[in-house]
């Protein structure tokens, strides 16, 4: 139970995406991708000609299973002094939670890239991103559900540093303490902005985190994150088997934008 608690509470993407459970019989799924329809006006007693096309393709979701397989000995449960199966429990599941993120960050290099290497990440830039989806006049997002931006945690603290610290007297008081207390999660107009150190820095100490519509990607699931454990009396141990079965793609690109800048380590000579 602990793993999956853990698990639940430990994954940033599982919540903001578009998310379908599989029906038994299913691994798989086929979601609809739809064009474009122009409206324009019309004279009286004159027939409406040219028609639209409006045959949606569609983009297929697969899962496949994940886990991982862990062995406690009795030795080893009788000569700790805390809970070994609760701590067990929480690795498991706080390594299956970055597995479901880092599943999802992958598909963020589709998105047309704002930023560049070496750059700070600013509220300016993660709006920017934001625009671009409703202004874009390829596919603009729909006009509701929900909005996010995920980046990684060390750009989250230049994000923050930003609005909550001197210098900044043009950021009201209310919202630069409101950024301080909730701890590099902020609410933008209607822009939730999350952190996870689980996106990849790359060697120039750069990384890319993006801003998306939820319908921007889907997780399917064909079976849940959870938890079976096996004596095996001969080993004087317990196993600890994990296992999901999920999958996950790009449904629309247009709906998301790639956030890519600085996400060097906070040190004495840069803060």
């Amino acid at each position: 139970m602990a793993a999956v608690l853990t698990m639940r509470a430990g994954t940033v993407m599982r919540s903001l995406v578009r998310r379908f459970t599989l029906k038994k019989g299913q691994n798989q799924i086929d979601l609809n991708v739809m064009g474009q329809i122009t409206t324009a006006a019309l004279t009286d007693g004159v027939d409406l000609a040219n028609p639209q096309n409006f045959r949606p393709t569609r983009n297929t979701f697969t899962a496949s299973e994940a886990g991982s397989l862990a062995t406690i000995t009795d030795k080893a449960m009788r000569e700790a002094l805390d809970d070994v199966i609760a701590d067990l429990g929480e690795e498991q599941g706080g390594s299956m939670a970055e597995y479901y993120d880092t599943q999802l960050f992958s598909n963020f290099d589709t998105f047309t890239s704002l930023g560049g290497a070496g750059t700070e990440i600013t509220p300016k830039y993660v709006l920017a991103g934001r625009a671009l989806l409703s202004g874009n006049s390829t596919q603009p997002i729909p006009p509701t559900g929900k909005i996010s931006a995920v980046i990684h945690t060390y750009q989250g603290y230049e994000f923050q540093n930003a609005q909550t610290f001197p210098g900044t007297s043009n950021v009201p008081l209310v919202r630069q303490n409101s950024f301080a207390t909730r701890f590099l999660i902020a609410q933008i107009f209607d822009l939730g902005v999350y952190h996870s150190p689980s996106l990849t820095v790359d060697g120039s100490d750069d990384a890319k985190g993006a801003v998306f519509h939820e319908k921007c990607m889907v997780l399917v699931e064909e079976k849940r994150p959870g938890v079976e454990f096996e004596r095996d009396a001969s080993l004087r141990a317990t196993e600890s088997v994990m296992v999901a079965d999920f999958g996950n793609g790009i449904h629309e690109a247009e709906w998301g934008t790639e956030l890519y800048f600085d996400a060097a380590a906070p040190s004495g000579t840069t803060i």
